[in-house]
């Protein structure tokens, strides 16, 4: 009896091993098969002499993010987590605000919003170290040099949105950068904390569901910058701020909710905006993967390039109609130094977003 007992238990242990396997095999196709919560879904790897000490590392990937109904799994887990235990801390990456807005945890965003990753001297000095030489290499070429940071989200709307026990520092680590550099380089940066603050209440200017400002707060951001480097666009109060309802859904994604939230939560907030010189601004060159390229007919007739990274993507429009030409590319992607030379630029920007500023200390051009 106890054999047969035991040889149930073995029985049903190997059906839950394989079942799930034998069941996704049969109806996968009426399933998402890919891997939606912003992750790589991998190939299976082939066992090398070169990689056989990483093997065991890579097949762990390959086998998590092609686990059968993982993207179902996700999802009933972030919904429980949601709805039934009202968890504030969803996942790795997610943090639940109040007031429908999703903040992220990875990276260094909620570190950064705490305070509680402050740089040292050192560091604060290896960062000027590397843009004053970066300054002094477009200097000789005679091209003016800003850096450029896309405040966090919970910069802006962390206050009352994300959860109490998150208490907001008096000094961020982008503060120190900012000041320190204002206070001991030439070197020129924009950090509009106050322009967005300005307008926080008024309007949502960043999504509700994503990491990124969205296009109305991008705009905020582009007129600092433009300001920066002398070139006026109208304020906020004349141009029209035309509510839309698109979003990227990178946070809701993370989660495998993208469909919950564009279906059961209220819509995400974004605009079109209008009312600042266009200046028949036309995309010479729209490929992401290589280079953005623009021409116009602005009266400012210097040529920008910018360094950028996602938070780009709602300054683009504004950017290039304020500039006769434009080159831009992402510093993740396609970024290459010799490309200076290659362009010949007047102005080049180094835009990054604040959960990225240890980039700023890695960033040096050189001879």
């Amino acid at each position: 009896m106890k054999n047969k007992n035991a040889a149930l238990w073995l029985i049903c242990f190997a059906l839950l091993l394989i079942g799930p396997r034998l069941v996704w095999t049969v109806a996968a196709e009426r399933f998402e098969t890919a891997a939606t919560e912003n992750t790589v879904v991998t190939e299976f790897p082939k066992l090398t002499k070169e990689n056989f000490g990483s093997y065991g590392t890579s097949l762990e990937s390959w086998f998590d993010s092609n686990l059968p109904f993982r993207s179902q799994l996700i999802s009933f887990s972030s919904l429980a987590d949601i709805r039934l235990f009202q968890e504030r801390s969803i996942n790795d990456k997610v943090v639940l605000g109040d007031n429908n807005w999703l903040f992220y945890s990875e990276e260094s965003n909620i570190d950064d919003y705490k305070g509680s990753n402050l740089y040292s001297e050192e560091q604060l000095q290896q960062i000027a170290q590397s843009l004053t030489a970066s300054k002094e290499y477009l200097d000789k070429r005679g091209c003016e040099f800003v850096v450029f940071i896309a405040p966090n989200k919970e910069t802006i709307y962390g206050e009352g949105n994300l959860p109490s026990y998150y208490k907001k520092g008096e000094l961020t680590r982008a503060q120190q950068v900012v000041e320190y550099l204002r206070e001991n380089t030439e070197v020129r940066v924009v950090f509009p904390v106050e322009e967005l603050l300005q307008y926080k209440d008024e309007y949502s200017l960043y999504w509700h569901y994503d990491t990124h400002w969205n296009v109305g707060g991008g705009y905020i951001g582009t007129r600092a910058l433009l300001g920066e480097l002398g070139i006026e666009i109208p304020p906020v109060e004349e141009v029209t701020y035309t509510p839309d309802t698109f979003s990227e859904y990178d946070l809701a994604r993370m989660m495998n909710l993208q469909e919950y939230y564009e279906e059961k939560m209220p819509a995400d907030v974004n605009y079109f905006v209008t009312g600042y010189p266009f200046n028949n601004m036309q995309t010479v060159s729209g490929d992401s993967s290589t280079a953005l390229i623009y021409h116009s007919d602005s009266p400012d007739e210097r040529k920008l390039f910018l360094v950028w990274d996602s938070f780009a993507g709602a300054m683009v429009n504004v950017l290039a109609s304020s500039f006769r030409d434009c080159y831009m590319v992402g510093w993740n992607i396609s970024w290459d130094q010799s490309l200076i030379d290659e362009q010949n630029p007047d102005v080049f920007v180094l835009e990054l977003g604040e959960r990225r500023m240890d980039y700023l200390s890695t960033f040096c051009l050189t001879e």
